[in-house]
C-alpha cells in the first residue's frame, strides 16, 4: 500500500474540507455584503428637497427694479406631479445688469396669460423691491412660438436678453432666479411659489469606505483560511507518509 501524501485538489474534494469550503463560502459571502453595505452608505446624497421643506438650499436677495413690460410664460414646467407654466418678468439692479424672475406656477395657460397681462399694466412705483430668491442655472434656447411670442419653452438667458433689449446689449446675470413665497410680487391665489428640487453634493463617509475594505479583507480571509487549513493537512500527511518511508 502507498504511503504517497495526496495532492492539494484530491484532499480538499474530501467530504469534510467541501463542507469547510461551503461554510467558508457562506461566511464569506456574509461579510461581502456587509461590505456591500457599507459601500452604499460610502457616498451618500440627501433625499430630494424643496426650498418649501428646508431652508438650507441657498437664498439669494437682491434690490430690483421690476420691468414689468418683459414678461413672458414659460410652459412645460411640472410641480407635484401637475404640468402647468410659470410667469417670468425681466429685473434690473441699479447698474442696470438684467436679473430674470421666475414668480410662480399656475396650472393653466389661460390663467398665466391673465396674471402676465395684469402684470405688464400694473402701474409701479418707481423704486427697488427686495427680491429672494433661489438661483437656477441658464436652459437651453428652444425655438419661440411665432402664434404666441410671450410663450417660451425654456429659460434661456442668451435668448432673453436678446428679447430684453433687441437693439443694445446688456449685462445679465449667470443665473435666474426663482422667487421665494416671502417675495412673490403677484397677488393672486392661484399663482404658487415655485417649488426647487435639489440634492446636497455627494459626500464620501471615509469611516464606511474603512469598513467596506475590512470587510472585502474578512471574506478573503475566510476562504483564505479555509486553504492554509487543506494546505496545512497536506503538509501533516506529507510528513506522515515521510516519516513511514524511513
Amino acid at each position: 500500500m502507498s504511503n504517497k501524501a495526496p495532492s492539494f485538489f484530491k484532499l480538499a474534494t474530501q467530504p469534510k474540507w467541501i463542507g469547510a469550503l461551503l461554510l467558508a463560502l457562506l461566511v464569506a459571502a456574509i461579510f461581502a455584503a456587509l461590505g456591500q453595505w457599507q459601500l452604499d452608505r460610502t457616498f451618500t446624497k440627501d433625499d430630494p428637497k424643496t426650498n418649501t421643506s428646508s431652508s438650507s438650499l441657498a437664498l439669494v436677495h437682491k434690490q430690483l427694479f421690476l420691468d414689468t413690460k418683459n414678461t413672458f410664460i414659460i410652459e412645460g414646467r411640472v410641480q407635484n406631479g401637475t404640468t402647468g407654466y410659470w410667469l417670468l418678468a425681466n429685473a434690473t439692479d441699479e447698474k442696470q445688469v438684467s436679473t430674470t424672475l421666475a414668480l410662480g406656477w399656475v396650472e393653466k395657460l389661460a390663467t398665466a396669460e391673465r396674471l402676465r397681462s395684469g402684470l405688464m399694466e400694473m402701474v409701479q412705483a418707481e423704486a427697488f423691491l427686495d427680491v429672494a430668491g433661489y438661483p437656477l442655472p441658464t436652459e437651453g434656447p428652444q425655438p419661440r412660438d411665432a402664434a404666441k411670442p410671450y410663450l417660451l419653452k425654456s429659460v434661456a438667458l442668451g435668448q432673453l436678453i436678446n428679447i430684453y433689449s433687441p437693439e443694445a446689449p446688456i449685462k445679465s446675470s449667470a443665473e435666474y432666479l426663482a422667487v421665494a413665497a416671502e417675495s412673490v410680487m403677484v397677488s393672486d391665489s392661484d399663482l404658487k411659489p415655485i417649488q426647487v428640487t435639489y440634492r446636497d453634493a455627494e459626500r464620501i463617509n471615509w469611516l464606511s469606505a474603512f469598513y467596506f475594505l475590512e470587510w472585502m479583507l474578512f471574506a478573503g480571509f475566510a476562504v483564505f483560511l479555509w486553504w492554509r487549513l487543506v494546505r496545512d493537512e497536506q503538509i501533516r500527511l506529507a510528513a506522515e507518509a515521510d516519516g513511514d518511508k524511513r
